[in-house]
């Protein structure tokens, strides 16, 4: 989860420099992870999800894929992709598998 948060926050400076984007950053971030954690959670099976998000301003666009699945302890959610402005965040990745 770090990872993503991490270059979220990195992609977020480059677009409104490092002051304002780590304030930006620390709100929006939060709020786009939970509110997708939530989306995948109340998915019906084990198939992708996708979700997009939007800042009002429009320079963000965020398009986060992720899947539940079933363990020992129950259902974990995942990010599978992400997508910042139309740039996958991992490219070279080709599974992606971050717990939120």
């Amino acid at each position: 989860m770090d990872e993503l948060r991490t270059k979220l926050l990195h992609e977020i400076m480059g677009i409104y420099g490092p002051n304002q984007g780590q304030s930006i950053g620390a709100v929006i971030i939060p709020a786009f992870v939970s509110d997708f954690k939530s989306v995948v959670e109340k998915s019906d099976s084990s198939d992708e999800v996708t979700e997009e998000y939007m800042t009002e301003d429009k320079r963000i666009h965020l398009v986060l894929c992720g899947r539940k699945t079933l363990g020992k302890k129950g259902y974990s959610t995942y990010v599978t992709d992400a997508r910042f402005n139309g740039k996958r965040l991992f490219e070279g990745t080709n599974e992606l598998h971050i717990a939120i």
